[in-house]
């Protein structure tokens, strides 16, 4: 007599692989296409821009932020050094206990409001001052998701 099978997705029987049609994107493809927008949008490039620094059509820049192209080791280091990012960037925010959450991409209006934040985030010559902003917006992004003790 066999043991237990082994429980699969229920969308998906034994052997059958994940797809995006079925499953739409895996997450870490969405994580990791959010990670490569916030780049895009923090180096005030559009997508085209992007695509000609990497070598594709702004087509296939399009799909990869949304995580519905795969973005092979290769592509990913050379999103890393037009973005001069190192390729752990793409990653980080990922835990193994967790799965990767969809990011709400922003809208093109909402995109260059960020990219005016930042600059102007960027312009404060006080070293202090603009290190306290980030720290505040870490938090504040902390508290959102929930992962930061409230009192």
């Amino acid at each position: 007599m066999a043991g237990p099978v082994a429980r699969t997705s229920p969308r998906r029987r034994r052997g059958q692989r994940r797809t995006i049609v079925t499953d739409g994107p895996h997450p870490i493809d969405v994580h990791v296409g959010s990670r490569i927008r916030l780049q895009r949008i923090v180096h005030g490039l559009t997508q085209s821009d992007l695509a000609n620094r990497v070598g594709v059509s702004f087509q296939s820049v399009q799909k990869y932020e949304r995580g519905e192209n795969r973005v092979s080791a290769s592509r990913l280091h050379e999103f890393a050094q037009a973005l001069s990012v190192g390729e752990q960037y793409f990653f980080d925010g990922i835990t193994h206990d967790a799965p990767a959450r969809r990011m709400r991409m922003p809208t093109a209006s909402e995109g260059r409001d960020l990219q005016r934040q930042l600059t102007a985030v960027l312009s404060i010559e006080d070293r202090r001052l603009r290190s306290l902003i980030i720290q505040l917006l870490k938090v504040l992004t902390e508290l959102s998701a929930g992962r930061l003790e409230t009192e």
